[in-house]
């Protein structure tokens, strides 16, 4: 390994492990994702090891660990599992790299080393790419072999999350105030699961493994069908507003679950698509425009406006104007400072407005905060302050902000 200091720590993991224990120790790299991405490496590589780290997090179990090695590489130490399944899981975390930064990931260029054994002053390694561990698994399960459960899906486990108990989905509504028409006009839904003597689970935390591609999109179908169903039947009840739904970019990131969720969106009626908004959440921080173009052109034909939930310091807005969307969307967390926030918001108003993004403000609970966001230009505010979660939306109204202050 050309870094002493990795090669050195190895070597100390090896000599302190339990030979009781299975155990291995993999390198790997990210170089397949920075060579499709090309020159824009340089620009979300920090964004791109940001989101690593988290997928290391939710694949690895408590006893195992990981360090960076050099700009573009991982060591990761499992303690306990064979070189075969900790390949897969190493390999899994690349591959889901590559389906979130580019839509579809090569197999073939996904490459994990596994660490042997020292050889001199060396420390060796053997490659070993996806592809290949992928057929060997495919030989064994046509030879009826044990092993070829090891495939990357088995390591769900280690990450699986279970929610506590709680009940059925139901869906909510919140009401947002549109700061330059002053008017009560959209609401936002979302899934709740209820929890007795506890706060209710919101969301996509509400799902027994909040990170599984499919459980969010069944959610996301369930969420969109009860939603525009009651939209509807107030509709015809002469109600007028704006709905806006969750759309996860996992539930549209590959084109199988595309094509069942643009299935939903098909059957919305026509005159209903021009009441509704999308606000599509989970987009990887440093995603190439052309992906998220994809995404945002997909919601398009079905509704008024497309959002996109950001980090409120994120460098992303001029991504999100090329790609088409409308509006950039902040997700304060419950009781956030409007002093500690004041700094992100004011810079996050000023570039949006450079790139001529409208922007939309969740979790104002207090003036202070709506203060705050009224120096930053804030286009939509929605949070305690404005009005609470409630089973049924309502009619659109005309609010000025001396009516939220009594």
């Amino acid at each position: 390994m050309a870094d002493g200091n990795a090669a050195e720590t190895l070597r100390r993991i090896f000599s302190r492990r339990d030979p009781a224990q299975a155990g291995s120790i993999h390198l790997m790299g990210l170089e397949s994702l920075r060579d499709r991405l090309g020159g824009r490496w340089a620009a979300v590589a920090s964004r791109v090891h940001l989101l690593t780290a988290r997928l290391l997090e939710g694949y690895l179990s408590p006893n195992d660990t990981w360090f960076r090695h050099g700009g573009e590489a991982y060591v990761v130490v499992f303690a306990q599992l064979g070189p075969e399944q900790a390949r897969l899981i190493c390999a899994k975390v690349v591959e889901e790299l590559q389906v979130m930064l580019l839509g579809e990931a090569d197999t073939a260029t996904i490459t994990v080393s596994t660490a042997v054994h020292e050889m001199g002053s060396d420390v060796m390694l053997v490659p070993a790419s996806l592809k290949q561990m992928l057929d060997e698994a495919a030989r064994r399960l046509a030879g009826g072999g044990a092993e070829a459960s090891a495939t990357p899906e088995g390591s769900s486990g280690f990450r699986s999350r279970q929610v506590e108990k709680a009940g059925p989905p139901e869906v909510r509504y919140r009401p947002v105030w549109d700061v330059k028409r002053q008017v009560v006009s959209v609401y936002i839904a979302r899934t709740c699961r209820l929890r007795e003597g506890r706060s209710p689970l919101w969301g996509y935390q509400g799902l027994d493994t909040p990170d599984d591609p499919q459980q969010i999109l069944g959610m996301d179908l369930h969420l969109i069908q009860e939603a525009v169903g009651e939209a509807l039947e107030l509709y015809e009840n002469r109600f007028r507003f704006f709905l806006s739904v969750p759309v996860h970019f996992e539930s549209l990131a590959v084109l199988a679950r595309r094509r069942e969720f643009v299935a939903v969106l098909q059957s919305i009626p026509v005159h209903m698509r021009s009441f509704m908004t999308y606000h599509l959440y989970g987009v990887p921080a440093g995603v190439p425009t052309g992906r998220l173009a994809e995404m945002v052109g997909t919601l398009r034909p079905y509704g008024r406006t497309v959002m996109v939930v950001v980090d409120p310091s994120t460098n992303d807005l001029p991504t999100l104007a090329a790609a088409g969307a409308r509006v950039a969307c902040v997700l304060l967390p419950p009781g956030a400072s409007a002093d500690r926030y004041r700094a992100d918001l004011l810079r996050f108003g000023a570039v949006a407005a450079k790139n001529r993004l409208m922007t939309s403000v969740e979790g104002v609970d207090t003036l202070a905060m709506e203060t705050v966001c009224e120096e930053a230009g804030i286009s939509f505010l929605s949070g305690d302050l404005i009005g609470e979660w409630a089973a049924v939306p309502e009619h659109a109204v005309h609010r000025c902000l001396a009516d939220f202050r009594r």
